[in-house]
C-alpha cells in the first residue's frame, strides 16, 4: 500500500516552502507552554517529616543508590500525610533496578485513587510531573485531568497554574481543541505572554484552524517585525483570503529597499511560502499570480527564483517548456561539485517530481555528506516515488540510523520492504514507526497486511482493531 502524496519533505540546509509555517511545526516542539514554577497553593502541602524522607530519597537517586531510594520512597508513602509525590517516585521508569512489575501496578492503582479521592488534594508539582512524563499513560492522565478541573471550579483557585496543566494533559490525551480553549482562558488572565501566544498558534496550526491562525497573527503583526507580518500573509493564503494575503505582501514590498539582494530573495520566499499555501487550499490560479510575483521580485542567481521560475514550469507550464526546463537543469548541474548545493537541488528536484533527477544529485551529495540524514532521508522518499524499492530500502534504513527518533524513516522503509514482499522485516521498521507516532493509522494497516500474509491472525487483528480505532477520532 502507498501513502497519499502529502508526503513531509525535509532538507538539511534551509526549509522548503510548501508547507504553512512548517518553521513553527518542528519535531519534538510541543504545542502547550510548559508550566511555570509558582508556589503551591493547590493542594496539600507534606509535612516537615515527610520532607525529609523525600530528600534522603532524593540524595539517593543523586549518588546512583537505587535501592536506597526506593527504600526511602517506600516509607514516606507508608508514612506521609501527602503520599503522591512519593508513589509518582516509586513509579519511575528510568530507574536502573526496576520494581517488579506486580508491585508497580499496585503503585499506579494507588496514585490514581489518590488523585480520583475527593479527600485527597496532591500538590500542584506531582500533577505538573505527571503531565510531563513520557510514561504517563492514559489510566493517570485522565484522573490527573479530572483533578485539575475540579480544581479549577474552586474559589481562590492558581487558575493560570492549572489553566496551563489543564491545557497540557488535553495534549497528552488527543484533545486539541479543549487545549485550545485552555489556552484562550489562561491568554485572557495573561494577555501579555509572548509564549503563550505562540504556543496557542502552534495549536491551531497543529489544528489546520486556518481562521484562526490568521486572526492570532492579525494581531501579533500589529507589533510585528517583517518576518510575524510575513507569516500573517501565509496564514491569509492558507485561510483563502487572497486580497488580504495579498494587500499584506504589498505593504511588505514598501520597506525594501530595490538595491537590497538579500532583503528580495527573503521578500520573495514570504511571496513563495504564501504561493504554496494557496496551491494547498485549491486556489490554483491566484497562486499561479504569486508565484509571478516571486520570480519577478527574486534576485537572477537566487534559490528563489529557481523555485518559483521551477512551480511555474511544472505546475503551470506546458510539456515542452518542462522538458526543456529539465535538460537545462540537468546540464546546469552536471559540472556542481559543492555537496550542499546538490543536497538543496536535490530537495527541489524532489519537491518538483523529478525523482530520478533527484536521486542522482543526492547520490553525488551523499559522497561528502553522507552523515547527514537529509541525505539519505530525501533519497529513500525520492526512490520510493519512483518505485525504486530497494533504493528507497537502503537510503531510510540508513536515514533510521542517523535518527532513530523520526517516525518517516521507518515508515517508508517498511513500505518499501511491503513492496518488495519481505514482511518479516517489514514488520520491526513498522513497529518502531507506531511507536514514535502511534497516530500513524497507514502503519497499523500495513502491519496488518504483513501479519496477515505471514498467517498470525492474533496479531493483524489487533492491529485492524488499532487502524479502526484512530479512523475514528
Amino acid at each position: 500500500m502507498k501513502p497519499d502524496d502529502t508526503t513531509a519533505r525535509y532538507a538539511h540546509g534551509r526549509l522548503l516552502t510548501g508547507c504553512l509555517l512548517a518553521g513553527l511545526l518542528a519535531l519534538g516542539v510541543p504545542a502547550a507552554v510548559t508550566a511555570q514554577p509558582s508556589a503551591e497553593v493547590d493542594g496539600e502541602l507534606p509535612d516537615i517529616d515527610c520532607l525529609r524522607l523525600m530528600r534522603r530519597a532524593r540524595i539517593a537517586e543523586l549518588n546512583a543508590r537505587s535501592e536506597s531510594e526506593v527504600a526511602w520512597l517506600k516509607r514516606a508513602r507508608a508514612e506521609c500525610n501527602e503520599p503522591t509525590a512519593a508513589l509518582v517516585g516509586l513509579l519511575r521508569p528510568d530507574r536502573r533496578n526496576a520494581l517488579p512489575e506486580e508491585e508497580t501496578q499496585g503503585y499506579r492503582r494507588e496514585l490514581i485513587a489518590a488523585i480520583e479521592d475527593p479527600a485527597s488534594v496532591p500538590p500542584a508539582g506531582v500533577l505538573e510531573f505527571i503531565a510531563r512524563s513520557e510514561k504517563a499513560d492514559e489510566s493517570v492522565l485522565r484522573p490527573a485531568l479530572g483533578l485539575v478541573e475540579r480544581r479549577l471550579l474552586q474559589p481562590g483557585a492558581d487558575r493560570g497554574r492549572l489553566l496551563r496543566l489543564k491545557a497540557l494533559l488535553d495534549q497528552r490525551l488527543g484533545r486539541p481543541a479543549e487545549a485550545t480553549e485552555a489556552l484562550v482562558k489562561l491568554r485572557d488572565l495573561e494577555p501579555a505572554n509572548e509564549e503563550l501566544t505562540w504556543a496557542l498558534l502552534r495549536l491551531l496550526i497543529l489544528q489546520q484552524r486556518w481562521d484562526g491562525v490568521a486572526s492570532l497573527l492579525g494581531e501579533m503583526a500589529k507589533d510585528g517585525g517583517a518576518y510575524v507580518r510575513s507569516l500573517y500573509a501565509q496564514a491569509l493564503a492558507r485561510a483563502g483570503r487572497v486580497d488580504d494575503a495579498n494587500r499584506q505582501l504589498e505593504l511588505l514590498a514598501e520597506e525594501i529597499d530595490p538595491n537590497d539582494g538579500l532583503a528580495l530573495s527573503d521578500y520573495a520566499a514570504y511571496i513563495l511560502a504564501a504561493a504554496w499555501n494557496l496551491r494547498d487550499s485549491g486556489r490554483l490560479a491566484d497562486a499561479e499570480g504569486l508565484f509571478r510575483l516571486a520570480e519577478q521580485y527574486a534576485p537572477v542567481a537566487s534559490w528563489a527564483r529557481v523555485e518559483a521560475r521551477g512551480a511555474l514550469v511544472h505546475l503551470y507550464g506546458t510539456a515542452e517548456e518542462r522538458t526543456a526546463h529539465e535538460r537545462a537543469a540537468a546540464n546546469r548541474w552536471q559540472y556542481v561539485t559543492d555537496p550542499q548545493s546538490l543536497l538543496n537541488e536535490g530537495a527541489n528536484q524532489l519537491s518538483a517530481g523529478n525523482f530520478d533527477q533527484a536521486i542522482e544529485l543526492l547520490q553525488r551529495a551523499a559522497v561528502e555528506l553522507g552523515h547527514f540524514e537529509a541525505v539519505w532521508y530525501n533519497m529513500g522518499l525520492a526512490a520510493y516515488r519512483a518505485e525504486r524499492w530497494e533504493e528507497a530500502f537502503g537510503a531510510l534504513d540508513r536515514a533510521a540510523e542517523l535518527n532513530d527518533r523520526r517516525a518517516d524513516n521507518f515508515f517508508f522503509s517498511g513500505l518499501a520492504l511491503t513492496e518488495l514482499e519481505r514482511w518479516e522485516e517489514a514488520i520491526p521498521r513498522l513497529l518502531r514507526t507506531v511507536e514514535l507516532d502511534p497516530r500513524r493509522r497507514l502503519a497499523h494497516y500495513n502491519l496488518w497486511v504483513c501479519y496477515r500474509v505471514l498467517g498470525r491472525e492474533e496479531e493483524a487483528a489487533r492491529h485492524q482493531a488499532a487502524y479502526d480505532a484512530l479512523a475514528e477520532r
